[in-house]
């Protein structure tokens, strides 16, 4: 009988512990795929980005809000946000979050004829919490827990490369002040203003500073390692207010306030440039669209942190983290 040779020995003692190491990350891959998330069920994002607003002030040379069409870049303002998610599943967590932002528009911006003339322009905070769900229908590779390598030095199991995508949806409160620029540059709030007649005869209801949004939006991930990665998301708030930017229905009596309000709210009433006939911004004509809420979106790049929980499931086996103390 031949022996076989130390190189021949050597090959074969290489591949048989390949051969085993595989089979066992295959089977702790399988295992790890099933239950890994009930490890870190808990996760933090810290985002920052931009915000922008739909409404009926400012937007494009077009008439009405036509939804992203009617978007006016240039008033793309800053925002920043925090979320705590809880994972229900692998896929699915719920969501809560905490929003910072600013929405602008500006009537001298567009080039459409009678919205220019109007010459409205507002500025407003927007502070948003919301819960809500996030299902990720496809999501990113992690690589493997043990992050194992051949003899040779190859990673065995799945690499840290491909990206994953999600949706997200849910309820939110905000709260929002509008402002306004007066001919000086200074900053005044509207709503005390009642700049549509809000709480006199024949005037417009007055409105809550107060509002309710249902955001949707998509997103992607990617990881870093197993604990970190990034995130980037565009979330639409569809609201039940048409006056994040003080703007909805008619003109009112321009005279009436000045005597009832101010000589102040009669300027941000009625600030046309004069451009058209002077029916155009008359009392009772219109001044905004109340068939059209307002709407604002949010686009953000965040950091997540999972967090390790201190009670992890695998299988019928519960294993309890403890920790020593002298």
């Amino acid at each position: 009988m031949r022996i076989p040779s130390k190189k021949t020995l050597s090959w074969l003692s290489s591949t048989l512990l390949l051969c085993i190491i595989s089979a066992s990350t295959v089977h702790a891959q399988g295992f790890y795929n099933r239950n890994a998330w009930k490890k870190h069920r808990h996760e933090l994002n810290f985002s920052l980005g931009v915000s922008n607003f739909l409404g009926d002030v400012g937007g494009r040379d077009q008439v009405g809000t036509n939804f992203i069409w009617d978007l006016e870049i240039s008033k793309t303002k800053f925002a920043a946000g925090f979320n705590y998610l809880y994972y229900l599943g692998e896929k699915v967590a719920l969501r809560t979050s905490l929003t910072y932002g600013k929405v602008a528009g500006d009537d001298k911006l567009t080039q459409e004829t009678f919205r220019n003339n109007r010459n409205l322009n507002f500025e407003s905070v927007i502070l948003e919490g919301g819960v809500g769900i996030e299902y990720q229908f496809l999501k990113e590779k992690i690589g493997n827990i043990y992050n194992v390598k051949s003899p040779t030095g190859k990673k065995l199991g799945m690499r840290s490369f491909s990206l994953g995508f999600y949706v997200t949806t849910g309820i939110a409160g905000f709260y929002f002040n509008p402002v306004g620029l007066d001919p000086s540059g200074a900053k005044v709030p509207l709503k005390p203003l009642s700049t549509e007649g809000q709480g006199f005869p024949g005037g417009a209801e007055p409105y809550s500073n107060f509002g309710i949004a249902i955001p949707f939006g998509f997103g992607m991930r990617k990881s870093i390692n197993r604990t970190l990665g990034i995130k980037l998301e565009l979330t639409h708030r569809f609201t039940f207010t048409d006056y994040i930017d003080d703007v909805s229905t008619v003109y009112y009596d321009p005279n009436y306030l000045a005597t009832n309000v101010s000589p102040q709210a009669a300027y941000f009433s009625n600030p046309e440039l004069g451009n058209l006939w002077d029916r155009v911004t008359a009392p009772g004509q219109q001044r905004g669209d109340p068939t059209d809420n307002d709407g604002y979106m949010f686009f953000t790049a965040s950091l997540y942190i999972k967090l390790e929980s201190r009670r992890t499931v695998y299988g019928r086996n519960r294993v309890r983290r403890v920790k020593a103390s002298f």
